[in-house]
């Protein structure tokens, strides 16, 4: 769990600290970052986290129930956080870039509320390593909190306090993994069986919406299609040789 820990934190970090050099990287690449990232994410959701729940007893209708609160809280949570949690608004240009309306603790509180669930997940690898899980945490964790770094520059022109919140943000996700990996020593199996299908349903959205929102305009083209296939084949092959 060591490991996990620090590969959560330190990619959020990292990730928050790259906009520094923000001026070198085009929304053309975000965009890229963002569609990769968004595939990967779905093809760990459909070929690692679903499954997982359908091998248990539980029964089907009450596991899509349980995905469809985790996908729908999700998009409550994204009322206050303005979809900073799939890079919603990395690139201004493109339209999206709303947070002004948003006030600091909501936004602050969903954001850090979103980066805990994300923590728990690793937690409930039975069927097969978590190896592959972990580095499509990884890439949504850098590519998460860069986007909060790029908007918390509408809420505080203090780089030091900003800093200060990037720290908190990426301790949210160990401390998930954490408290998760505690929790389940004094719950039933089927408290954390509804949290994991809970928050698969909480990626299902994240992971699709990853996919809309990289493009101005919602729209598609061959390039983005292969890009996003791209990410799917590596989380693939993660899974299937990790």
């Amino acid at each position: 769990m060591i490991l996990e820990i620090f590969a959560l934190f330190f990619s959020a970090l990292f990730g928050g600290m790259a906009v520094a050099t923000k001026r070198n990287i085009t929304a053309k690449g975000l965009g890229i970052l963002l569609t990769f990232s968004g595939g990967y994410l779905l093809a760990n959701t459909m070929l690692h986290l679903i499954p997982e729940l359908f091998v248990s007893n539980t029964k089907p209708l009450y596991i899509g129930g349980y995905l469809t609160i985790g996908f729908f809280l999700q998009r409550f949570i994204e009322t206050f956080s303005a979809g900073v949690e799939h890079g919603h608004s990395m690139a201004p240009e493109t339209g999206h870039c709303c947070t002004r309306s948003h006030k600091t603790l909501p936004f602050l509180a969903s954001i850090a509320l979103h980066a805990i669930l994300d923590g728990t997940i690793l937690v409930h690898g039975h069927s097969h390593t978590n190896q592959g899980l972990l580095l499509g945490m990884m890439l949504h964790k850098f590519v998460e909190a860069f986007a909060l770094m790029s908007v918390l520059r509408n809420f505080t022109s203090s780089i030091g306090r900003s800093f200060v919140y990037l720290v908190i943000f990426s301790l949210a996700s160990p401390i998930g993994l954490w408290l998760s990996h505690h929790v389940n020593d004094y719950t039933a199996d089927s408290g954390g069986f509804i949290l994991l299908a809970v928050v698969t349903g909480n990626f299902l959205y994240i992971s699709a919406t990853m996919l809309f929102e990289s493009n101005p305009n919602h729209s598609s083209n061959k390039f983005t299609v292969w890009i996003s296939l791209l990410g799917a084949g590596v989380a693939a092959l993660m899974e299937f040789l990790l």
